[in-house]
């Protein structure tokens, strides 16, 4: 069941605000700031809240569910329907610095909600159900080397680390990663991966 609904303003400084429905398109919720595509909307069930002691919203969570299964444990790729709004299950949220005043980012890893891609557009009130459909896309991987893998086997192009950090849903700060991350990575073509160096 949908328990808390919220709007996120442009302004990512300003407070989310708490609404009693959402309509959704398929380029994201109305009224709402724009997310990344694989990651339209980020749900979040009521038991990480409790888990950590937290409030609704202080994860910059879009819904709050409280479902009869472990909701993590969805693999990705799974296709969900609340309300009349079916969702592709992208990857788990990851913790980053951003709440490390309010949480152990270490403690709360896969328990940070999941982000979604939207695939059926609609409407999503609180009290509505979440059930799982049979439908099911292909599984994006959490860890950030893996991702990088799936993305450059289905684009085997050069691109610019920024704008396959970007490709894959996660922000600029993780280009400065990419080159140690890729390492030891040997089933990863690294001449693939461009940085900003050697543009000319």
């Amino acid at each position: 069941m949908v328990e808390h609904l919220f709007l996120k303003p442009a302004d990512t400084l300003s407070a989310l605000i708490s609404v009693k429905s959402i309509d959704v398109s398929l380029s994201g919720i109305a009224d709402s700031r724009t997310e990344h595509p694989l990651k339209q909307l980020l749900i979040l069930p009521q038991d990480s809240l409790r888990d950590f002691d937290l409030r609704p919203g202080q994860l910059k969570e879009d819904m709050v569910i409280n479902p009869p299964f472990d909701f993590h444990d969805l693999a990705s790729g799974t296709v969900v329907r609340i309300g009349s709004v079916e969702l592709r299950l992208t990857f788990h949220c990851e913790p980053c610095s951003k709440i490390k005043t309010i949480v152990n980012p270490k403690k709360i890893v896969h328990r940070r909600g999941y982000h979604s891609q939207i695939t059926k557009a609609g409407r999503i009130q609180l009290g509505d159900t979440i059930s799982v459909l049979t439908q099911f896309f292909e599984p994006i991987p959490y860890a950030f080397a893996d991702r990088i893998k799936w993305y450059l086997q289905r684009h085997p192009a050069p691109i610019y680390a920024a704008d396959l950090v970007n490709a894959i849903g996660l922000s600029a700060s993780y280009c400065r990663a990419v080159p140690n991350v890729l390492r030891h990575r040997d089933d990863i073509d690294s001449n693939l991966i461009l940085y900003k160096s050697k543009r000319v």
